[in-house]
C-alpha cells in the first residue's frame, strides 16, 4: 500500500489549517504574525517538511528585521532599544551570529558611555567606527611637503658684492619675510659671491644664489628654510621625499599598464615605484620634484585611446545562364543520346538443349515422343519431389545451322525534341559595422561553424568491429566560414589611421568522402593588407570578376557536324556564369587622444644627477616691500616698479571711459548649423565690462557625441598693452574645457566690448545641443568680481 504524501491527508488536520493562514499573513507581510502559526502548525505534525520549511524562512526573516530595526536605533542613539532589538533577533533566530556580535558589541557601547569618557560625536559610534575614525584623521592630517610662502613674494632689485653664502641667504631672507637655518657642519667658501637680482622671485633669488654658492635649500615650515651644501651625501641626509598613489583610468591592458609605469620610472629616476594591477594604481616614493614630474608623465601619457569605427561592404553579384537545345533519336530501351539499335539473341524452342533436374525416387521409365520433323527420345525420372526443367539461350554446335531471323529481336527507336533554358541570378550585400580602439585588434565573424576531420585512429582489427562506426575514432575540428574580418587600427591624428586588415569570405563548394567521412571543400577568397586612409575616405579593399563560358555537343558521330542534320542527331548546350565580388572600406574616426598645450610644453626638469622643477607665480605681485631695517650689507631699500599705473587707468589702445549697458560674455553666433564633419567657429566675447582684469576659469560644457573642441585660441580684447599666456584646459572626453585669461601685472583693465577666446568646434554626430558656459569669474584689477551675465549657444548637425 502506498504511504500518502502530506499534501493528501493534511487538508483532514488543524495544521493544514494553520499552514493556509501563516501563508496568507506572509502575504499582506505580516511576518510575527506568519512565524506564530508556521509555529503552531509544526507542532501539530513536526514531521511535515512544509510546516518546517516554513518556519525556518519566516525566523530568518523577522530575525533579518529585528536586525534592521536595531541597527537603525543604534545610528539615532537609542542603544537601549537597539539592544533590545537585537536580542529579539538572537532569540528569533539563534543561528544569526551576526546578532550575537552585534549584541555584544552595543552592550559595550553602553557601558563605556556610562563612563562618559568619550567625544559627543562619538556616542553612537561602535568601537571599531571610533577607531577607524582616528585613523581617518590621523591620515588626514599627515602633513605634504611645506610650501614656502614669504611675505613678499618679489625681488624688484637687489645688489651684494663681495659677501658670504649666508650673508645672501640671509638678506633674501629678511627681504621676503623669512627664516634661514643653515647646516652647522656647513663650509665657507674660498672665496665670496657678488650676486645682482632685479625682477625676480623669492624662490628664483634662493636658486640663484643656490647655483652660485653650490649650496641647496629646501622649505622646513611654510616661513622657514634649511640651507647647507649642495652634495650626494648632503641630498641623501636632508631632502624629503614624498609618497604618493597615482590612479591611471584609461589604462586597458597589464602590458600597457607595465610600459607606462616603465617609462615614467626611467626618465624620473624614481627607485621606488611599484604597480598595483587590480586598481591600476601606481605607488612612488621620491624627492617633490620627481613626484611632481612623475604627476606631469602620469597626467600626459594617461589618455583615452583613439577609436575608429569601421564600415565594411561586401557586395556579390553571380549569373549564370544555360541553353539547351536537343533534337535526336533515342533508342527505346535506355534512353540513350544519339541513334541505338538494340539486337538481342532470342532462339526458337527446337534449338534449345534441354536440361532436366530429377528427384530422388527409385521409379524410373522410357517414353518416345514422335513428331513430324524429328524424334527426340530422352529418359524421365519420375519421383515423389517432381521435376524441374530450366531453359538456356545457349545452343549446341550441332544446332547452329538451324539459327536463322526468326532467332533474333530488336526494339525500334524512338524521337527526342528537348529546348530548356535557365537563368539564375544572385545578389549578396553584407554590411556589416565594428568599431575598435587605438592598436587593438577586433574580430567580426559573420557565417557558420563547418565540422571537418582532423585526424583519426585506426582500430587492432580490420574493418568495422561489432557495427561500430569510423566516425567513433575520428576527432573533428570546426571551420569559420561565412565573412571573417579581423583589423587592428592606428590613429594619427584627428584625420588619418592606418588599418592592418584581414577579410576573408569562403563558403562550402562540394564535399568529398575521404576514408569513410564526408569532408567538406571550402572556396576561400582572403585579403590581408596595411591601408592608410583619411577619415570618411572609400577604399576598395578586393575586386574579383570572373566569367566562365561552357559550350558542349553530344549526338551520332559524323552526322552531329552537319549544320542542319546535326541537331536531329544529338544535342547542344551552352552555358554562360559571371561572378563580381567587392569589398569596401569606410573608416570613421570617433575618438581622438585630448591633447592640450600643457601635454606639447616643455618643462625644466633639474640636471643629470637631481630632478628639479621651476613653478611660475601663481598670485598677482604684491606691492613693492618696504625697505627691513637689520638688512644685511648691500641691501638696498626696494624702489617701485617703472611703468607702473594705479589700478583703473585705462591702458593705451582699450577704450576708456564707462561702458554702455549690463556687463555680459556672449557667443557669436548664438546660434548655428552645420553639416557632419563640418567645422564650428564660435567667438567668446566680453560686452560692457569695465576695468577687465582676468577673466576665468571659465567652464564650457556640451555633449561629447555631437562635437569636438580642437582648439582654443585668445581673443585680442586682453592683449593691448600686454597679457598673460592663456591656460586651456580641453577634455573632449567629457565635453568641458575651461580657459583662463588675464592681463600682466601692473597693467590696466580693460574697458569696452572684444573678444576673449575663439573656440574651433568640428561636427562628429548629428543631432542638436548647446554649448554652456557653466560659470565665468570677471574680476576687475581689485580682483573684486563682476557680475555678468552667461550665455548659450544652440546648434544642430545635420
Amino acid at each position: 500500500m502506498l504511504n500518502p504524501g502530506p499534501e493528501l491527508f493534511a487538508k483532514t488536520r488543524k495544521g493544514d489549517k494553520l499552514y493556509k493562514l501563516a501563508q496568507q499573513a506572509e502575504t499582506r507581510k505580516e511576518y510575527e504574525k506568519a512565524l506564530t502559526l508556521y509555529d503552531e502548525a509544526l507542532a501539530e505534525d513536526p514531521s511535515d517538511p512544509a510546516y518546517n520549511l516554513g518556519s525556518r524562512r519566516m525566523r530568518e526573516r523577522v530575525g533579518q528585521i529585528h536586525l534592521a530595526d536595531a541597527k537603525k536605533l543604534r545610528d539615532d542613539g537609542k542603544l537601549n532599544e537597539a539592544l533590545t532589538e537585537y536580542q529579539k533577533a538572537f532569540a528569533t533566530d539563534p543561528s544569526n551570529a551576526l546578532a550575537l556580535q552585534e549584541m555584544q558589541r552595543t552592550s559595550e557601547m553602553i557601558e563605556r558611555n556610562k563612563k562618559g569618557n568619550v567625544k559627543a560625536d562619538e556616542l553612537n559610534l561602535t568601537p571599531t567606527e571610533v577607531a577607524r575614525n582616528e585613523e581617518m584623521q590621523r591620515m588626514s592630517s599627515i602633513l605634504p611637503v611645506p610650501d614656502l610662502k614669504p611675505i613678499t613674494n618679489r625681488i624688484e632689485t637687489l645688489k651684494m658684492n663681495n659677501q658670504p653664502p649666508k650673508v645672501l641667504y640671509d638678506t633674501v631672507g629678511k627681504y621676503a619675510g623669512i627664516n634661514v637655518i643653515f647646516d652647522p657642519a656647513m663650509q665657507p667658501p674660498a672665496k665670496n659671491i657678488n650676486v645682482d637680482i632685479t625682477n625676480a622671485t623669492v624662490e628664483e633669488a634662493l636658486n640663484y644664489i643656490g647655483l652660485l654658492t653650490k649650496t641647496f635649500w629646501k622649505p622646513v615650515t611654510s616661513n622657514a628654510i634649511f640651507v647647507t651644501e649642495d652634495s650626494v651625501t648632503k641630498r641623501r641626509d636632508y631632502e624629503d621625499n614624498v609618497v604618493k598613489v597615482f590612479y591611471l583610468k584609461n589604462i586597458t591592458s597589464v602590458q600597457e599598464f607595465q610600459e607606462i609605469v616603465t617609462a615614467v620610472r626611467s626618465v624620473t629616476d624614481i627607485r621606488r615605484m611599484f604597480t598595483y594591477n587590480a586598481q591600476n594604481a601606481v605607488m612612488a616614493r621620491g624627492t617633490p620634484d620627481q613626484i611632481a614630474l612623475a604627476e606631469k608623465l602620469f597626467n600626459d601619457l594617461d589618455k583615452p585611446k583613439s577609436e575608429v569605427i569601421v564600415d565594411i561592404v561586401v557586395m556579390s553579384a553571380n549569373t549564370d545562364r544555360a541553353k539547351t537545345l536537343a533534337a535526336s533519336i533515342v533508342g527505346a530501351a535506355t534512353g540513350a543520346t544519339g541513334l541505338e539499335l538494340p539486337l538481342q539473341f532470342s532462339p526458337r524452342n527446337p534449338v534449345l538443349t534441354g536440361t532436366t533436374t530429377t528427384g530422388t525416387s527409385s521409379t524410373t521409365g522410357a517414353g518416345t515422343t514422335t513428331g513430324t520433323g524429328t524424334t527426340t527420345t530422352g529418359t524421365g525420372t519420375t519421383g515423389t519431389t517432381g521435376t524441374t526443367t530450366t531453359n538456356s539461350s545457349y545452343i549446341s554446335l550441332a544446332q547452329i545451322g538451324h539459327v536463322g531471323l526468326n532467332d533474333f529481336s530488336i526494339s525500334l527507336p524512338g524521337a527526342l525534341l528537348q529546348a530548356l533554358m535557365t537563368d539564375s541570378s544572385t545578389r549578396i550585400m553584407q554590411s556589416p559595422q565594428v568599431r575598435a580602439s587605438d592598436g587593438q585588434k577586433v574580430t567580426l565573424k559573420i557565417g557558420q561553424k563547418i565540422p571537418y576531420a582532423t585526424g583519426s585512429f585506426q582500430p587492432g582489427l580490420a574493418g568495422s568491429v561489432g557495427g561500430v562506426s569510423p566516425l567513433v575514432s575520428t576527432q573533428f575540428n570546426f571551420a569559420d566560414v561565412g565573412v571573417n574580418v579581423e583589423l587592428t587600427p592606428h590613429v594619427h591624428g584627428p584625420d588619418e589611421v592606418t588599418l592592418h586588415v584581414s577579410v576573408e569570405i569562403s563558403s562550402v563548394a562540394s564535399q568529398v568522402t575521404i576514408g569513410g567521412v564526408q569532408q567538406p571543400i571550402i572556396a576561400q577568397e582572403k585579403k590581408e593588407a596595411e591601408l592608410r586612409l583619411r577619415d570618411g575616405q572609400v577604399t576598395i579593399m578586393g575586386g574579383l570578376t570572373q566569367t566562365q563560358d561552357t559550350k558542349s555537343l553530344a549526338g551520332i558521330p559524323g552526322l552531329v557536324n552537319i549544320p542542319v542534320l546535326g541537331m536531329l542527331g544529338g544535342s547542344r548546350v551552352t552555358d554562360k556564369s559571371h561572378g563580381e565580388l567587392l569589398i569596401a572600406l569606410i573608416p570613421h574616426i570617433v575618438r581622438t587622444p585630448t591633447i592640450t598645450p600643457l601635454d606639447l610644453r616643455g618643462v625644466s626638469a633639474g640636471t643629470d644627477q637631481v630632478v628639479k622643477l621651476s613653478y611660475a607665480e601663481q598670485e598677482n605681485p604684491a606691492a613693492a616691500a618696504p625697505a627691513v631695517p637689520g638688512a644685511g650689507p648691500g641691501a638696498p631699500n626696494p624702489k617701485t616698479p617703472p611703468n607702473t599705473m594705479p589700478p583703473g587707468t585705462p591702458a593705451p589702445g582699450i577704450s576708456p571711459g564707462p561702458p554702455t549697458g549690463a556687463p555680459a560674455i556672449t557667443f557669436a553666433p548664438s546660434s548655428a548649423t552645420v553639416p557632419l564633419s563640418g567645422p564650428l567657429s564660435v567667438n567668446l566675447n566680453a560686452q560692457n565690462v569695465a576695468d577687465l582684469f582676468s577673466a576665468g576659469p571659465v567652464r564650457l560644457k556640451w555633449d561629447p557625441k555631437l562635437l569636438r573642441l580642437n582648439q582654443i585660441a585668445p581673443g585680442d580684447f586682453m592683449k593691448q598693452d600686454g597679457q598673460n599666456p592663456p591656460v586651456i584646459d580641453i577634455r573632449n572626453d567629457t565635453g568641458e574645457a575651461t580657459i583662463n585669461v588675464s592681463r600682466t601685472p601692473g597693467s590696466a583693465g580693460a574697458n569696452g566690448s572684444g573678444v576673449l577666446a575663439t573656440l574651433s568646434f568640428i561636427a562628429i554626430g548629428k543631432g542638436s545641443g548647446s554649448v554652456n558656459v557653466v560659470e565665468a569669474p570677471l574680476k576687475d584689477s581689485k580682483q573684486k568680481l563682476i557680475a555678468a551675465a552667461v550665455p548659450v549657444l544652440t546648434y544642430t548637425v545635420q
